[in-house]
């Protein structure tokens, strides 16, 4: 773990800098946890899936479960990146309310009791719109262009409601497309099925998270 100091060159392969991490209960209770107390941070991002997720191994001997009311609605706050990379959102892992996208806690698990003062266990987190996908649904048509449909779809107020940023290809189908009370993400995938690109002659765009945002682009660009 770092120090949360940042450095500006790296010491060795794999450093990184981490400032502090901040637990935000639902009440808007800010807990800072300290190193230590965090025994291992990871973020996943897979192209298989539609929202970056991550976990935090907690070495606890303060009781946090009690004190901070985990009641499973909690952000997770903290910035990540690599020593002598530019502060920039995008060489960074901007988890921070601020100025980045906090994440979401939504399990515990593995809990172990080690002592009658200490317990370990893990907290799982992802993204704000993941939570928001489990909760609503997409029952409308839509006009035009897909790639703008599926844009609409992550910026719905009533729905995913995402303030990140979308990278997305032009499609050159501009079909209209009716959704059947679907999850949002899965809207999206259905739409990816139908998408053909403006600047490819292959079929089929594939849609992801990354910790810099929405991706939603052909195979061929991909593997371009």
């Amino acid at each position: 773990m770092g120090d949360g100091n940042s450095k500006d060159s790296l010491d060795f392969a794999g450093d990184y800098n981490l400032g502090t991490i901040i637990l935000i209960n639902a009440f808007g209770d800010r807990l800072p946890l300290e190193m230590g107390i965090v025994a291992e941070l990871n973020v996943y991002e897979d192209i298989y899936s539609s929202a970056v997720r991550g976990t935090m191994h907690m070495f606890d001997s303060n009781n946090i479960i009690s004190n901070a009311k985990l009641h499973g609605n909690e952000r997770l706050e903290f910035r990540l990146s690599t020593p002598g990379v530019s502060s920039k959102r995008v060489d960074t892992v901007d988890a921070s309310e601020k100025t980045g996208y906090p994440f979401h806690i939504y399990a515990l698990t593995d809990r172990k009791i080690l002592s009658e003062t200490t317990m370990t266990y893990t907290l799982h987190f992802c993204s704000k719109e993941l939570f928001r996908n489990v909760r609503t649904r997409v029952s409308r048509a839509y006009d035009g262009g897909l790639a703008k449909s599926v844009v609409k779809i992550l910026r719905d107020k009533d729905g995913l409601n995402s303030k990140k940023d979308i990278y997305y290809e032009q499609t050159r189908n501009a079909d209209k497309i009716v959704i059947p009370n679907m999850r949002p993400f899965s809207a999206v995938n259905l739409i990816s099925k139908r998408a053909l690109s403006k600047n490819a002659r292959g079929s089929g765009y594939h849609f992801y998270e990354t910790s810099k945002g929405f991706h939603f682009r052909s195979y061929e660009s991909m593997l371009a």
